[in-house]
Formats: structure tokens, C-alpha cells, sequence
């Protein structure tokens, strides 16, 4: 039978978690708004204006703009949605102010440079899928502009890289440092209810 202690831990950090991300999700565009402007500046210079691409950004709407090509995309606001699960999971967790704070700053910053690298990649990622999806003749016509402005051979490992992340990174990031900040906190729990449990036995 199943101790009603170990149950009751887990799942009121569930409650609190599930509380705290709802908040955020219900701020989620004014979030969006104040985050994209901490991402798509360092993302743009990163980019420099050799190749024409640049992020634009409208309130809580980003859009990138291929300047020389004519070519305007949406870009989903999905990117920053990992933070506020990050956040949530530390304000969640708990333990001490200070804890929370540090803790929460590292997976700020470290989620902060995993989105500026990732709107730098898709600078280049989302010119070429829009070049292998129009017809031939159209690709034969843009291929040299777009090759001398986005080198090809960047493509292939840009377009892994920029997979991986939205596969894999963009998901996990978060709970892998909330995973290694929260350890010592549950080793020291798992041991103070040892504790408890031999001096009862």
C-alpha cells in the first residue's frame, strides 16, 4: 500500500505548479511582449546586415523580414513558452528565497541564450525550407541571391541544429536545470524522512 506522504509531496507541488502557470499564461502576451525585445536585439546582431534578415517585432508578434528578397514570415511565439514553465517550476518548488532566485536566474539566462541562438539559426533555417518548397523555376531564380547572402553549406548543419532544438532542446532544457538545482533539495528531504522513520521504528 502506497504511504499517503509519499503521494502528498508530489502532488501538492503539482497544484502549486499548475497555479503558478496558469497566472503566467494568463500574462502570457504581456510576458511575450517585454521577452521578444530581450531576444530579437542580440538575435539581429548576431545576424548583421550583410544578409538583409532581420526580426520585427509588433507587441507579442515577431515576424522575419528578408529585406533584399521581398519576403515577410510570421515566427510562432512558441519559442519563450519554455521560460514560463521554468519559472513556474521554481516558484513551485519548495525552498528558500534565495534558492529560487539563484536558481531562477541560471535557467533565465540560460533559456534566454538558448532562444537568441535559436532565432539566429532560424534566420537562416526558414530562408532555405521556403526555397525547397517553391517550384524550380522559381528556386533557380532565387538560389543565387539567397546562396550569396546564406551560404548552402551552412543549410545542412544549421537545419539539424535547428531540429534538434525544437525536438529535443527546446523541451527539456528547462527540466534538466530544474532537475539538477532541485537534487540536493530532495536528497536532503528523502533523507530527513529517513531519519524520521528509523527514530519511530
Amino acid at each position: 500500500m502506497l504511504d499517503r506522504d509519499l503521494l502528498r509531496e508530489p502532488l501538492i507541488f503539482l497544484v502549486r505548479f499548475a497555479l503558478v502557470a496558469g497566472v503566467l499564461y494568463l500574462l502570457r502576451s504581456s510576458i511575450s511582449s517585454i521577452y521578444l525585445s530581450m531576444v530579437t536585439t542580440p538575435a539581429n546582431w548576431l545576424i548583421g546586415e550583410e544578409p538583409g534578415a532581420v526580426y520585427v517585432q509588433q507587441g507579442h508578434e515577431l515576424s522575419l523580414v528578408y529585406r533584399h528578397f521581398g519576403l515577410r514570415f510570421a515566427v510562432h511565439d512558441i519559442i519563450y513558452q519554455n521560460l514560463l514553465v521554468a519559472l513556474a517550476l521554481f516558484a513551485a518548488t519548495r525552498a528558500n528565497l534565495m534558492w529560487k532566485l539563484q536558481w531562477g536566474g541560471v535557467a533565465v539566462a540560460t533559456l534566454w541564450a538558448s532562444h537568441v541562438a535559436s532565432l539566429f539559426l532560424g534566420s537562416h533555417v526558414i530562408v532555405w525550407d521556403f526555397l525547397w518548397s517553391v517550384p524550380d523555376d522559381v528556386r533557380k531564380e532565387l538560389l543565387p541571391k539567397v546562396a550569396e547572402r546564406f551560404p548552402m553549406e551552412r543549410d545542412w548543419l544549421f537545419s539539424r541544429l535547428f531540429g534538434l532544438w525544437h525536438t529535443w532542446g527546446r523541451q527539456s532544457l528547462a527540466l534538466v536545470i530544474w532537475t539538477l538545482a532541485a537534487m540536493p533539495l530532495i536528497q536532503r528531504m528523502s533523507g530527513g524522512k529517513a531519519q524520521q522513520a528509523t527514530r519511530a521504528t
